[in-house]
């Protein structure tokens, strides 16, 4: 088997031999070429070596072909095949639906027949580089953590950490009380512009609809990129009014961008599903990302570049309160009505215990500082 110190090695895969011997020709004064006559020889080699980089492959194959491949690649237990970049060789005739398809089912990018070599060398290129650069990030658990957590293209965080911070949140609010609005945006059409205009466009958006999100919220907010045209939001202590008017701001500014397609400007739009939940003890993550993905959808039905918006507090009565109305609940004997609130109470008289610190002697100052570090917990 070749080391990462030797020559990269592609499989390249299609029923025709003159198609094999085209592409080996190309690639094969910078690459190990390994040629595979249908996707049931192709599966041997893939789970066989572990060396393969990248894959080409054509879509109509006798015994197993290129979206079969792509199904095994894409279900496999090992995330080597998982991850493995595969770029479709689509004829002529293929349209794009069957594009789409292909997408859909895992992957990574494509090449049309009849190619020339400058193409076929570049899409090598690209995906070998990226293919070897995820084998670096992978040396280490410290690096591994690094590329679960961080996402490549928009440099936001990725969905593992998405999904680990919004879990530590919910178990602070679930303490202490609080309550936080979710946000699911999904570029529209993404798949369509992946076809009509190539993944050096698509990757141009993405950073640039990352770079658009990030100023827009707080530190104490999460954002992440959580699928290919998925990002999602967590806004703590965050009215629905407020999270709509974010939205809204998102929306426009997003569709304010403009992307050059060749003489052409292109502009996207977004779809936003907004939920803000009741929460309680028995409430998951997943299931409450799950629900905001229900109003997410309700807007791309509705045509796209839409906000859908849902809140189950104000059913529940759970309106923001502040200091003011807190102490009035409580002077009324109504205690239990804080519960839901704790959370966000609890930010409100930090910043006055501060003060109280500064200001106090030492045995008062140690006190309060106790305190805060209490319900900082």
């Amino acid at each position: 088997m070749a080391d990462e110190n030797n020559t990269p090695r592609i499989l390249a895969v299609d029923d025709s031999r003159v198609m094999r011997r085209a592409m080996t020709k190309v690639l094969g004064t910078a690459y190990d070429v390994i040629e595979a006559e249908h996707g049931e020889d192709a599966w041997t080699y893939l789970t066989n070596d572990p060396d393969i980089q990248v894959v080409f492959t054509d879509l109509s194959m006798p015994y197993l072909d290129g979206f079969g491949l792509l199904d095994r690649m894409r279900s496999s237990d090992d995330p080597r095949l998982q991850e493995l970049p595969v770029i479709i060789i689509t004829g002529k005739e293929d349209d794009d639906e069957t594009k789409q398809l292909a997408l859909d089912k895992g992957a990574s990018d494509f090449i049309t027949k009849p190619f020339d070599s400058v193409q076929l060398q570049a899409r090598a290129k690209a995906h070998v580089n990226f293919k070897q650069t995820t084998r670096k990030l992978t040396e280490t658990s410290d690096k591994l953590e690094q590329q679960a957590a961080v996402d490549q293209v928009t440099g936001l965080g990725g969905q593992t950490y998405f999904c680990r911070a919004a879990d530590e949140c919910l178990a602070y609010f679930k303490r202490h009380g609080g309550q936080f609005t979710l946000l699911r945006m999904d570029i529209d059409d993404f798949n369509s512009l992946f076809i009509n205009n190539g993944k050096a466009l698509v990757d141009q958006i993405l950073q640039k609809i990352g770079a658009t999100l990030t100023p827009l919220v707080r530190k104490e907010d999460m954002l992440a990129r959580i699928g290919l045209a998925k990002f999602a939001m967590l806004l703590r202590d965050t009215s629905i009014e407020d999270a709509t008017q974010l939205a809204e701001r998102i929306r426009k500014e997003v569709n304010a961008l403009g992307f050059d397609t060749g003489g052409q400007q292109l502009h996207v739009t977004v779809s936003i599903g907004l939920f803000e939940p009741h929460l309680t003890q028995e409430s998951e993550i997943k299931t409450l990302i799950a629900d905001t993905e229900k109003y997410l959808n309700k807007a791309i039905e509705a045509g796209g570049n839409q906000i859908v918006v849902k809140s189950l507090r104000k059913v529940s009565g759970a309106a923001h309160l502040d200091l003011k109305q807190a102490l009035k609940l409580i002077g009324e004997g109504k205690e239990d009505l804080l519960k839901p609130h704790l959370g966000s109470l609890i930010q409100q008289v930090l910043p006055l215990l501060n003060y109280i610190g500064q200001q106090s002697s030492d045995d008062m100052a140690q006190a309060v500082q106790a305190l805060k570090e209490k319900l900082e917990k």
